[in-house]
C-alpha cells in the first residue's frame, strides 16, 4: 500500500500543523525548552511553506476527473510552472543538507534537458510529474538540524537518508534517458511499440512512488511520528497504475489509434516489419499522412525521398525498446555531463560578482529587479516600466555613459569634485566612440533576443550576466558594437578557407571514401555558403581584435570542449542546445560550424589513406543539418515576427545581424543558373605539409576501423578450462557452428553465420560468442536456457547484438539427440512476440557447410539429399587443396554474380530467377570469403558518382555514373541524350532541349552548386578549342555567327591540318564527337587535345589511355544549326505572352483581395453605402474579365496561326 502525492503531502506536513500537540510531544521527548523552541521556529516556516509545497501535488488526479485534451494541456502546464520554484526550495535545503545535492543536481539536469527537446510527446511530461512529486518531499528536511541524531539509534538524518539519495540521482538519470531516447523515435515507432514503452514509464512511475514512501518514511521515522493513521487515504499502486493507463489512452491522437488498428488488423507488428508490401501500403496511406510529417524546416536534410524514408522506418522498427534506449544512453550520458557542467557555470556566473546589485525579495519597481547598477541607476531615472523600446534605451545607454564620463572629467579638473559620480574607468573611455547611433542596431540585437524591438528587465539581466567576469559593461557593449562584426568576419574567412581546402582536397581521397565524402559536402556547402556570402564582413583592426580576443577564445575553448565531450556528434535539437549554450543561433553559428568544419576536414585527410567506416561521414552530415534546422528555425520565427510589425522582411534581412539571413531568405536567387554560372569562388590548393601531422584517428572518428587481419582472421575453436567446467546442458552446444537463416521461399536468406561458443565466464549456465559479419560490423552473441519442467525439454535462446546501426537477432531453438544440429526460429529485436524466419545451425566446418541440403532437400529425398552432400564436399576439399584452377575459377565467378546481383538490388528489384541466383550465392560463400566480395561491392557502391540532387529530365530517374548537362540534366544513356524535352518538363524551360544544342557531360560529381561555373565555363572553353579544330580540317563550316574571325577565307599560307581521330579506335572523328575538357589544349591555334567517337563513349563509358583518364569531363562537338525549328520559334514568342497573362491573373487576384477587404471594411464603416460601391468594384472587375478574355482569344489565334505556319513549311507527309 502506497500514498498518492496529495494525500502523502497532506498527512505528512497535517501532523506538524498541529503546534499544541507537535510542542507537547516534543516536550515529553526531550523537556527542554531550547528544543521547543527551535521546533515551534520550525513549524513556523512550514506553515508559511505549506501553500506553496502543496501547489507541486500532482495534477494528474484533477486530470482525470476533466476532459482529456484539456487536462494534458494542465498538466504540462503545471510542471512548467511548478519546477522551478521546487528547485528553488530543494537548492535552500540542500544548503542545509549537502548530501542531497547529489539528486537535486541530477533533478535539475534532467529537468534542463527535457525543457530543450522542442517536440515533446505528452507522455514524458508525465514521468517528471511524477519526478517532481518524489523530489518535494526533500523539502520537509528544512525543519531538521544537519548533526540532529534520532533518539533510537543515534543516526543522522544524513545516514537514513544518503543511500536512497544515491539510488534517487540513478533513477533520475535513467528515466531522464529513457525520455530522450523516447522522444527521438520515429512516430510510428512511438505507435507500433506504445506497450513497452508505456511499461518502461510504468516502472519508472513505480520506483519514483517507492523512492517517495522511503523517504517519507525514513522522516516520520526520524520525528517519531507514525504514518500508520494515515492508511485509510493511502491508493494501490494498481490503482494509480490504472490511472496512468487511462492518461495514455487520452494522449493518443486518432492517427496514432487508426495506424494502430491497421497493424492489428494485418497480423502486428512482427508480420508489418517482415512483410515489405504490407509496409508500404501502409506507409502510402494518405490517413496517416500526420505521422510523417517532417519537421518545420528540414531543407538541411536535402529533398524528401519517400524510399530512403520508408527504408530507414523499416530498420527503425526493427529495433527493441532496450536496444534503442542501450543505444542512446552513450550519447545522453555525455549530454548529461555537459549540461551539468553548464549550470555549474552559470551558478558561478550568477553569484555576487563585484559591482553587481544584491537583488532583494521586496523591491519597489521593475527598476529593482535589474543587477547592473549602471543601468538600473537609468531604468529608475527615466521611469521605465517592465519594458522600453529598444531604441530608446540604447540612446539611454549613450546619453548616460557619455555624461558620467564628462562628470570624471570635470572632477579631475578640479580638486574638490562638486558632485558624486560613480566610479568609471578611464581605460573604457575608447568604447564611448563605438557606443554611437551609427552602430544602435547591433547592440540592440544583443539585448533583444526575441528581435520583439523592446527590452525587458530579463533581458538586461540576461545580457548583463553573460559578460566575461573581468570586462566592465562597457566593454561588453563595446563587442557588440564592433567587436562581434570583427569576429564573426574572421571566422567567416576562415570556413571559407576550410571549405576551399575540403574540395581541393577531394581529388586524393580514395574511391571507397568519395560518394560519402561527396553526399556530405553537396548537402553542407550550400548551406554554410547561404550564411557566409550573405554576412556583412568587416576589415579588421588588431588593435581592437586584441580588445576582445580573451573573450573570442574563451567561447571557443568552450564550444570545443562541449562538442568534444559531445564527439562532435548532434544525435538530437537538444543536444545542440546544451552544446552552443544559451543566447539566439546566429551569437554562436560561426565558430559552431569553424569548428566542426575543422574536424570534419580532418576525418577527410584520414579518407586519403584509410577507408573509413560508411557511417562516419553520414554522422558528420547529420551533425550538420541539425545546425541548419535550427538556423531554418530562426529565420521562420523572425520573417514571422516581421510580417507581425507590418515589416518588409526582404528589407529586414537586408539589416538584421549583418544580413546573415539575406540569402537564406533569397536562396532561389542564390542558385540561379545564371548565378551558377557567374560566380566565383575561392580555390586553395591542398598542402599536407602544412596541415597537423600525426592526428589519431580513434580520437576524431566514432566508428571503428577493422583492418584486413582482423576481418579476415581464420577463427578456431580452443576449448577452455571454463569451457570443460561449464553446465552439462551449456557443455551440450560448446564448439564451432556454422549454419543459415531461411525462410519458407528461400533457403539460405541471407550469407553463412559462423558461431565459437564458449561458457560466460561470468556464470556456468550462460553462453557467448564473438565475430564479424559479412559488412564487417563486430557482435556479440550471449544466451542461455530453460527446462521444460513436464518434458525435460531444453530450450536455448540467444541474441546477436551488432555494435553499429544494425538491429538485434534473437533466436531460439533445441539440440536434436545426435548433438550436432541446432535448429529453431528468428526474429529481430529483444523479447519478440512472435519467430518468422527459420534458422539452422551445424557442426561442420564453413567449407562443408556450404553443401549441407537444405530442408527441402532432406524433406524430398533425404539419402540422396546426403550422398549429395558428402560427394560435393569432398569434390570441393581435393579441389581447394590443389587450388585447381577451375575451383578458382568457380569461387571467382560466385563473387562476381554475388556482387553484381546484390548492387543491381540497391536500384531495382530483382527478378525470381536473380533472387535464386543470390541465394546460392549465399549458400556458397564462407564468412569470409562474404567479406571480401562485400568489400569489392561497398567498393562498387561508393566509386560510382551519385550527382547529387539531380534527376534525369528524360527517364526521371536520379543521375548515377555520367552526367550531361546543357539547360537541363541527362544521364549518359543514348536514348535520353537523344530525346528532345519539352517546357513543361522543366519551368525554367523557356524553350525546348533539342539533342542539337551544346551539351558537356562529366562522370565525376562536381558539386551542383559550388562547382558548377567553374565545370560551365571550362567545358565552353574547351568547345571553342574543338569547334575549331573540326574547322581547320574543312569538316562543317561555321553558319554566319562570327563571319569576321571564324567565318574568314583561308589563304595559301595556312597550313594543312590533319584530321582528328578517336583516343580509343583511331578511327578519324566527325562530327558529333566528344572533345575532352581536362585534356584540352590552352592555346586555342595549336589544336591539340582529344577526341572521342561516339560509338567508343557509349561502349566503354569512360576508359584511360595516356594522359586522357576515364573520369575526365567531355564536351560535345557538333555542326551549329543555325535555324531554329519553328516549335522554338511559336514557344520563343508565346513565353513572354504569357508571362504578361500570368502577370495579369496576379494583378487582378490582388484585386479580388483588395475587395474582399473593402467589402469588409465597407460593412463596418460605411454601411448603406456598401451597394453603390460594390456595383463600381463589379464593374471595374468585369471590364478586367473583358479584356483577360481578349487577350486568351488573341493567344489561340496566334498560336493556330503558328501551327499552320509550320504545318506548311515541313511540307506534306511523307507516305
Amino acid at each position: 500500500m502506497i500514498r498518492s502525492l496529495d494525500t502523502a503531502l497532506a498527512t505528512s506536513l497535517s501532523l506538524r500543523l498541529r503546534p499544541q500537540q507537535f510542542s507537547q510531544a516534543t516536550l515529553s521527548d526531550r523537556n527542554d525548552h531550547h528544543g521547543l523552541s527551535l521546533y515551534r521556529d520550525t513549524l513556523n516556516v512550514i506553515q508559511t511553506d505549506f501553500t506553496r509545497v502543496q501547489s507541486y501535488a500532482s495534477p494528474l488526479q484533477t486530470a482525470l476527473n476533466i476532459d482529456a485534451a484539456k487536462a494534458i494541456q494542465q498538466t504540462i502546464t503545471a510542471i512548467v510552472d511548478g519546477i522551478p520554484s521546487l528547485l528553488k526550495m530543494l537548492d535552500d535545503v540542500a544548503q542545509i543538507h549537502p548530501f542531497i545535492k547529489i539528486a537535486v543536481g541530477a533533478f535539475r539536469v534532467a529537468v534542463e534537458l527535457d525543457l530543450k527537446r522542442k517536440d515533446n510527446d505528452k507522455k514524458v511530461p508525465l514521468l517528471f510529474v511524477e519526478m517532481r512529486d518524489m523530489m518535494s518531499v526533500l523539502v520537509q528536511l528544512r525543519e531538521i538540524n544537519r548533526d540532529q541524531r534520532a533518539r533510537d539509534d543515534r543516526r543522522t538524518i544524513q545516514d537514513r537518508l544518503e543511500k536512497i539519495v544515491s539510488k534517487t540521482r540513478d533513477d533520475i538519470t535513467d528515466c531522464a534517458s529513457v525520455c530522450s531516447a523516447y522522444s527521438k523515435a520515429h512516430t510510428w515507432k512511438k505507435v507500433l511499440t506504445s506497450s513497452s514503452w508505456e511499461d518502461k514509464f510504468k516502472g519508472f512511475v513505480q520506483v519514483f512512488t517507492k523512492r517517495r514512501d522511503e523517504f517519507e518514511f525514513e522522516l516520520s521515522m526520524y520525528v517519531g511520528r507514525a504514518v500508520n493513521t494515515a492508511n485509510d487515504m493511502l491508493a494501490t499502486i494498481d490503482e494509480k497504475i490504472d490511472r496512468l493507463t487511462r492518461f495514455f489512452d487520452a494522449c493518443v491522437t486518432p492517427e496514432e489509434r487508426h495506424l494502430k488498428e491497421l497493424v492489428d488488423a494485418n497480423g502486428g507488428l512482427v508480420a508489418v516489419t517482415s512483410n515489405e508490401a504490407i509496409l508500404r501500403k501502409l506507409y502510402e496511406d494518405k490517413t496517416l499522412a500526420p505521422l510523417l510529417v517532417r519537421s518545420a524546416d528540414r531543407r538541411a536534410a536535402g529533398p524528401f525521398d519517400p524510399e530512403k524514408e520508408l527504408e530507414d522506418l523499416r530498420e527503425d522498427l526493427k529495433v527493441d525498446t532496450e536496444t534503442t534506449i542501450r543505444r542512446n544512453f552513450q550519447q545522453f550520458e555525455r549530454m548529461f555531463a555537459i549540461q551539468q557542467r553548464e549550470l555549474e557555470e552559470e551558478m558561478r556566473r550568477s553569484m555576487h560578482r563585484e559591482g553587481d546589485r544584491i537583488i532583494l525579495s521586496i523591491t519597489s519597481g521593475p527598476h529593482d529587479r535589474i543587477i547592473d547598477p549602471d543601468i538600473h541607476e537609468i531604468w529608475k531615472e527615466m521611469r521605465w516600466r517592465g519594458s522600453v523600446k529598444a531604441r530608446h534605451f540604447v540612446l539611454a545607454l549613450r546619453d548616460y555613459f557619455r555624461e558620467q564620463f564628462d562628470d570624471l572629467k570635470r572632477r579631475k579638473a578640479n580638486v574638490t569634485p562638486t558632485i558624486a559620480t560613480r566610479h568609471l574607468s578611464e581605460e573604457d573611455e575608447w568604447t564611448l566612440e563605438y557606443i554611437c547611433v551609427t552602430r544602435l542596431q547591433p547592440i540592440i540585437e544583443a539585448f533583444d533576443d526575441d528581435a520583439s524591438g523592446f527590452i525587458t528587465v530579463t533581458e538586461v539581466n540576461t545580457f548583463t550576466r553573460a559578460r566575461p567576469s573581468d570586462w566592465s559593461l562597457l566593454h561588453w557593449l563595446a563587442y557588440w558594437a564592433v567587436g562581434n562584426q570583427m569576429v564573426m568576419s574572421d571566422y567567416t574567412e576562415k570556413i571559407d578557407t576550410i571549405l576551399a581546402k575540403m574540395f581541393s582536397l577531394k581529388a586524393h581521397i580514395l574511391p571507397a571514401n568519395r560518394n560519402s565524402i561527396e553526399l556530405y559536402l553537396n548537402i553542407i556547402w550550400w548551406l554554410v555558403a547561404l550564411l557566409t556570402s550573405a554576412y556583412r564582413r568587416s576589415s579588421k583592426d588588431a588593435s581592437l581584435m586584441a580588445k576582445f580576443e580573451g573573450y573570442t577564445k574563451a567561447e571557443e575553448e568552450r564550444l570545443r570542449r562541449n562538442l568534444e565531450d559531445a564527439r562532435y556528434d548532434f544525435d538530437a535539437r537538444d543536444t545542440l542546445d546544451i552544446v552552443r549554450g544559451p543566447g539566439t543561433i546566429e551569437k554562436h553559428i560561426f565558430p559552431l560550424l569553424y569548428l566542426l568544419l575543422s574536424r570534419h576536414f580532418e576525418i577527410m585527410r584520414l579518407a586519403r589513406t584509410r577507408i573509413l567506416n560508411v557511417d562516419e561521414m553520414y554522422d558528420a552530415g547529420n551533425t550538420m543539418t541539425r545546425v541548419f534546422d535550427l538556423i531554418g528555425e530562426r529565420h521562420t520565427n523572425l520573417k514571422d515576427l516581421f510580417k507581425q510589425q507590418k515589416l518588409d522582411p526582404d528589407q529586414q534581412f537586408k539589416i538584421y545581424g549583418y544580413e546573415i539571413f539575406r540569402s537564406w531568405n533569397n536562396e532561389e536567387e542564390f542558385i540561379s543558373y545564371k548565378s551558377l554560372k557567374e560566380a566565383h569562388y575561392l580555390e586553395v590548393e591542398y598542402n599536407d605539409a602544412v596541415e597537423a601531422q600525426n592526428i589519431d584517428p580513434v580520437a576524431i572518428l566514432n566508428h571503428p576501423m577493422q583492418s584486413p587481419e582482423e576481418l579476415f582472421a581464420k577463427q578456431e575453436y580452443i576449448e577452455t578450462e571454463a569451457d570443460v567446467k561449464s553446465d552439462p546442458h551449456v557443455r551440450a552446444i560448446l564448439g564451432h557452428w556454422s549454419g543459415f537463416y531461411y525462410n519458407a521461399d528461400r533457403y539460405p536468406t541471407a550469407e553463412m553465420i559462423s558461431l565459437d561458443i564458449h561458457v560466460a565466464p561470468a556464470d556456468p549456465k550462460q553462453f557467448q560468442a564473438s565475430g564479424y559479419a559479412s559488412n564487417g560490423t563486430s557482435w556479440d552473441l550471449a544466451g542461455g536456457y530453460t527446462v521444460d519442467g513436464e518434458s525435460g525439454k531444453v530450450t536455448y535462446a540467444f541474441t546477436i547484438t551488432y555494435k553499429v546501426r544494425f538491429v538485434m537477432e534473437s533466436l531460439r531453438g533445441n539440440l536434436l539427440p545426435n548433438g550436432t544440429t541446432l535448429s529453431g526460429s528468428l526474429a529481430y529485436g529483444n523479447n519478440p512476440q512472435s519467430f518468422p524466419f527459420d534458422f539452422v545451425l551445424k557442426r561442420l566446418s564453413v567449407e562443408a557447410m556450404k553443401f549441407w541440403p537444405s530442408p527441402a532437400e532432406l524433406d524430398a529425398n533425404k539419402p540422396r539429399a546426403l550422398w549429395k552432400f558428402a560427394c560435393n564436399a569432398v569434390r570441393d576439399g581435393v579441389a581447394r587443396g590443389s587450388h585447381s584452377w577451375e575451383w578458382l575459377q568457380q569461387r571467382w565467378n560466385n563473387g562476381k554474380d554475388y556482387v553484381r546481383l546484390r548492387y543491381k538490388k540497391d536500384t531495382t528489384p530483382l527478378t525470381a530467377e536473380e533472387e535464386k541466383t543470390l541465394s546460392e550465392c549465399y549458400r556458397r560463400n564462407t564468412p569470409e570469403e562474404a567479406r571480401m566480395y562485400q568489400i569489392f561491392l561497398d567498393l562498387r557502391r561508393r566509386s560510382v558518382p551519385v550527382h547529387f540532387l539531380i534527376e534525369c529530365d528524360a527517364c526521371g530517374s536520379r543521375v548515377r555514373g555520367g552526367r550531361v548537362h546543357t539547360t537541363i540534366d541527362l544521364c549518359d544513356k543514348p536514348e535520353c541524350c537523344a530525346q528532345e524535352i519539352r517546357t513543361d518538363v522543366r519551368e525554367d524551360l523557356v524553350t525546348p532541349h533539342l539533342p542539337s544544342h551544346d551539351m558537356f557531360k562529366v562522370r565525376t560529381a562536381i558539386h551542383p552548386f559550388r562547382e558548377f561555373g567553374k565545370a560551365h565555363r571550362e567545358a565552353m572553353e574547351a568547345l571553342k578549342i574543338g569547334r575549331k579544330i573540326m574547322e581547320d580540317v574543312g569538316e562543317h563550316p561555321p553558319s554566319s555567327a562570327e563571319p569576321d574571325s571564324i567565318a574568314a577565307p583561308k589563304t595559301a599560307a595556312d597550313p594543312p591540318r590533319e584530321p582528328p581521330s578517336c583516343a580509343k579506335c583511331g578511327e578519324i572523328v566527325s562530327q558529333p564527337c566528344w572533345y575532352c575538357i581536362d585534356c584540352r589544349d590552352s592555346n586555342i591555334e595549336s589544336g591539340g587535345g582529344i577526341f572521342i567517337c561516339f560509338a567508343c563513349d557509349t561502349k566503354h563509358r569512360g576508359f584511360t589511355t595516356g594522359k586522357h583518364k576515364a573520369t575526365h569531363g567531355l564536351v560535345k562537338v557538333q555542326p551549329q544549326d543555325s535555324t531554329p525549328s519553328e516549335r522554338a520559334m511559336i514557344d520563343a514568342r508565346m513565353t513572354p505572352m504569357e508571362g504578361i497573362l500570368k502577370e495579369m491573373r496576379d494583378k487582378f487576384d490582388q484585386n479580388l483581395v483588395f475587395v474582399d477587404d473593402n467589402v469588409e471594411i465597407g460593412k463596418t464603416r460605411r454601411g448603406s453605402k456598401i451597394d453603390e460601391r460594390l456595383g463600381q468594384l463589379e464593374g471595374s472587375m468585369s471590364a478586367i474579365n473583358s479584356r483577360l478574355q481578349r487577350i486568351e482569344d488573341l493567344l489561340l489565334v496566334l498560336g493556330q496561326s503558328f501551327g499552320v505556319a509550320a504545318a506548311h513549311a515541313r511540307g506534306p507527309p511523307s507516305p
